[in-house]
């Protein structure tokens, strides 16, 4: 996506007045990178009449941002290419700013101003951007009580700074929804699968367009999902059954390309895009088994690759740093081995952030600083110039805070072009010590009701039941696995409690705190129950020192998945406080209240996972 100055230097000429004005200026626009991202295209500082055509040019295929600003009550329309006034890009009516994106040619392009009465344009800019993508509108979140991810709760954070929305392949979206959206030359993108019961290319072919035949007005699909696995020197065992499922594998890819060829060269969805995602536990591009034409064929069509690179929080500097140089080091490699793949390349990030299924893995790091450092290494790395566009999976999984957030960092990064960090916050962070328990009790101050109902334990894979994603199969997290937590028994005596002094708090600021707990005899015994069965949280979490926010805190109780084969029930813990001051106290205690202690006496819970972090508006 990288623009160079030196290839391109646009002719812009400005025709002040028309018919009032003979004169014109001519004004040269040299292309300006701002980052990776974004780059300026056209940039007219002030227009007091009516102009003539504003020329500006992009180098390939892709999307343009225009934004005005202007003083005075009278119109303006802001015209593209052969736009009709009643098609304007733009129409100001005693507005101050106004926005907007539209997906354009490669090539030159024309814009014109028309104002009326006494209206001024203060500034025109024409800026280059990627595709930004929303996963999505009918991807509610799983855990129910963040509400639902509709366009009221979309307007405000994620609607004006995206591109393209990803809907599920079946969602009925009204006439007025669809228009507004395409009205604003945004798109909608269907994520739709693979037919494991196709045979031929031609099947593969039928079965894609025909979610365009169902649902005419989406203007594209991504397939989810095509996969790269490591490459087979490094297997295990490569048996005769792993041999013969390898060779079923290049053929189904042959098929796949051909349907693909099939769909850009017919007149019915030539004007269609198709993403396809690829995933799988390779982080480079292995071509034993996807073949050396898939990705050609992908990229040959016009089509786009929705890399899937899900970074999952590291608890070191060390780890993190890592991960992100393997990051960098797959995505080099990628564009190593097909010359031009980053330029037709969605990098799909990692949103999941909550259970059933999270990358927010580590207690002790901030995701949303983890998230912006990834963003900010596209917009600046060299290995990262030229993607085409973002993505951040799933909303399914994602608080709403951390929805609204992908949001911000395509407002920063890719729209203004910034080049420094979104977030001044560390990643690491230092509320609470030992919020997992990894290190038995140390750091917490406890009071037992009586001997021995309080103990610090362990459970192998806890942590992935809880939703702390890595993989199926897989431990949570090699250097931090998330299987230990503080253990309690309820008794009639008095409640068991256990408290610590949160630290390093900002006055005035708001913060999120988190936490999961289960019954203890339903992890190491499960049995099957219905939610209503489930064995529910009997307690009190108790913010001392803080204004508690109760419209946005709660508990909720979800089924652990996909393992173990009996789900258990787990209740996350949600709370939004604003900060008084420098410190504040955490105390968790397992009766109702220290006169109501509630039933079930001798009810053994589990607590881990308490991570307090900034909460971002």
């Amino acid at each position: 996506m990288i623009m160079s100055p030196r290839l391109i230097v646009p002719i812009v000429s400005l025709i002040c007045g028309l018919a009032r004005s003979a004169t014109a200026e001519i004004i040269i626009s040299n292309e300006r990178n701002l980052n990776n991202l974004v780059s300026v295209l056209l940039e007219v500082p002030s227009i007091s009449k009516s102009s003539g055509p504003l020329t500006f040019a992009r180098l390939s295929d892709g999307w343009i941002f225009v934004s005005t600003t202007c003083k005075g009550t009278g119109t303006v329309r802001v015209l593209l290419d052969q736009e009709t006034w009643a098609d304007s890009l733009l129409v100001h009516d005693g507005d101050a700013g106004k926005e907007a994106m539209r997906y354009v040619t490669k090539g030159a392009h024309t814009i014109q101003v028309e104002c009326q009465d006494e209206t001024i344009v203060e500034k025109l800019t024409v800026k280059a951007i990627p595709e930004l993508i929303h996963c999505g509108l009918g991807f509610n979140p799983e855990i129910k009580s963040y509400g639902r991810y509709d366009m009221e709760f979309l307007k405000a954070d994620i609607l004006p700074n995206v591109t393209t929305m990803i809907v599920p392949n079946n969602i009925k979206l009204s006439e007025s929804v669809v228009e507004n959206w395409h009205r604003q030359g945004k798109r909608f993108v269907a994520e739709v699968g693979i037919n494991s019961q196709a045979k031929t290319a031609e099947d593969h072919f039928k079965y894609w367009t025909g979610f365009y035949d169902r649902t005419p007005y989406l203007d594209g699909i991504i397939i989810n999902e095509f996969i790269v696995n490591r490459p087979v020197a490094e297997w295990a065992a490569l048996t005769p059954e792993r041999l013969a499922r390898m060779d079923r594998e290049r053929e189904q890819y042959g098929q796949y390309g051909e349907a693909l060829k099939k769909m850009r060269t017919d007149d019915r969805y030539r004007n269609k895009t198709l993403f396809a995602y690829v995933g799988g536990s390779g982080k480079k591009l292995n071509q034993e088994i996807i073949g050396t034409n898939f990705i050609r064929t992908i990229i040959d069509c016009g089509y786009r690759v929705a890399l899937e690179r899900y970074l999952h929080e590291m608890s070191s500097e060390q780890g993190s740093k890592g991960a992100l140089q393997t990051f960098l080091d797959g995505i080099a490699d990628w564009e190593a081995k097909e010359p031009g793949v980053k330029k037709q390349m969605v990098l799909a990030f990692g949103l999941f952030s909550m259970p059933p299924g999270s990358i927010n893995k580590q207690p002790n790091v901030d995701y949303h600083v983890w998230m912006d450092q990834q963003m900010n290494l596209a917009a600046n790395h060299p290995a990262l110039s030229d993607i085409a566009g973002f993505e951040w999976w799933t909303s399914v999984l994602a608080d709403e805070e951390t929805v609204r957030f992908v949001g911000k960092l395509y407002r920063h990064y890719a729209i203004e072009g910034r080049k420094e960090m979104l977030t001044k916050d560390p990643l690491y962070l230092t509320h609470i010590q030992y919020a997992d328990f990894e290190k038995g009790t140390e750091g917490w101050t406890l009071h037992p009701a009586e001997a021995e109902s309080i103990a610090a334990k362990s459970f192998p894979r806890y942590g992935r039941i809880e939703g702390r994603y890595m993989g199926l199969g897989r431990p949570a997290d090699p250097e931090h696995i998330g299987d230990t937590f503080l253990w309690m028994k309820r008794s009639e005596k008095g409640p068991n409690t256990f408290s610590q002094t949160i630290k390093h708090l900002e006055p005035g600021r708001l913060y999120s705190m988190k936490m999961f707990s289960c019954d203890y005899q339903d992890l190491v015994n499960p049995k099957a129950k219905k939610l209503e069965e489930a064995s529910k949280f009997i307690g009190t979490v108790v913010l001392e020192g803080v204004d508690v926010d109760a419209k946005r805190s709660f508990t909720e109780v979800y089924s652990s998945s996909p393992e173990p084969p009996i789900p258990v029930w787990i209740t996350y813990h949600w709370k939004v406080f604003r900060a008084a001051g420098r410190t504040a106290k955490l105390t968790v205690s397992d009766w109702r209240s220290a006169k109501e202690p509630g039933d079930t006496f001798g009810q053994e819970q589990t607590f881990n996972f308490l991570e307090i972090q900034p909460y971002r508006q």
